[in-house]
């Protein structure tokens, strides 16, 4: 919450209601969807993408499952992050 905080555009807060549609944006993305953890799987290393990148797009598609089924998540991140260990 508080990193959304600080990366608003200054002054972009001018009334109640600019606040309410920045919030409502905010955690409308984060809603829970109901995926199957098997989607991870899907989550691949773009060429060119760092692996600190790619660790951070893999835990967001992590914080969307509704039910995260650890054994399988870890599987998928393991699987990816191997093929270019060096």
């Amino acid at each position: 919450m508080r990193s959304w905080y600080n990366n608003l555009k200054e002054r972009s807060i001018k009334r109640f209601s600019d606040l309410c549609a920045n919030l409502m944006a905010c955690f409308n993305i984060r809603i829970l969807t109901k995926k199957s953890s098997k989607k991870l799987f899907g989550v691949i290393k773009q060429e060119g993408e760092s692996t600190q990148a790619y660790l951070k797009r893999f835990n967001k598609e992590m914080l969307k499952m509704k039910e995260l089924l650890k054994p399988i998540s870890l599987k998928a991140l393991i699987r990816e992050v191997r093929k270019y260990a060096p």
